[in-house]
């Protein structure tokens, strides 16, 4: 279903292009705006509901420590982490 759903939406961009990209991007910036709301919602909502606590891992001095620790070895997992992130 969601497959369906997914091919037909993407049909539908594809048709409404040739009116101009603008055009499309006028119209799903509100759809764009309320997905990203939702996300942020659920979000903050699971933030408080489970664990308020992880905003310690914010605290700088924890990657101080784990460079201190490992040396060199520790800018592999960094990398890792960095991929994860922008893929």
């Amino acid at each position: 279903m969601i497959v369906w759903i997914s091919v037909a939406i993407l049909v539908f961009l594809f048709t409404v292009q040739r009116f101009g990209t603008d055009k499309v991007g006028y119209t799903f910036a509100p759809i764009i705006c309320i997905w990203f709301a939702f996300i942020g919602g659920i979000g903050i909502f699971n933030f408080i509901k489970f664990d308020p606590t992880v905003i310690k891992a914010l605290n700088p001095q924890y990657i101080i420590e784990y460079f201190t620790r490992n040396k060199k070895e520790s800018w592999i997992p960094l990398g890792g982490i960095v991929l994860a992130i922008t893929a």
